[in-house]
């Protein structure tokens, strides 16, 4: 059987070596005016981060990002960013902020994980 552990630990190393450090935030909201809240939700706030993820930024169209997810996927984003698995549940963030300040939003996620351990996460974001 596979160590993935050994599998993991690569990754977040070649990442890090690579990357650069992100910020992963997850967005709450809440109604607008909670007396009227059939007006709809007010600004989203920041319900939760995890801040100085390693990630990697590549292209969409590169020969990876097909191997691992749907060309309908691709499509949809600008670029796909490699994350290292630092912590399990990063698949549950809304937007990623970037060391420049700029802000991704987070369209679709697929984990790399065999078995009970995630060896990588794989991220669609748009601006």
């Amino acid at each position: 059987m596979a160590d993935h552990g050994k599998f993991a630990a690569l990754a977040t190393r070649l990442i890090t070596k690579n990357g650069r450090l992100i910020t992963m935030q997850r967005l709450s909201s809440t109604a607008a005016d909670p007396n009227k809240p059939w007006n709809g939700p007010g600004a989203p706030t920041v319900a939760s981060a995890v801040p100085n993820v390693p990630a990697v930024f590549v292209p969409p169209g590169g020969g990876l990002g097909r191997d691992i997810v749907t060309e309908d996927l691709l499509q949809r984003v600008e670029q796909v960013a490699l994350i290292a698995p630092l912590q399990e549940g990063l698949e549950t963030m809304h937007r990623i902020i970037d060391t420049d300040g700029q802000a991704w939003k987070i369209d679709w996620v697929q984990v790399l994980k065999p078995a009970d351990k995630t060896v990588l996460y794989v991220v669609g974001v748009t601006r």
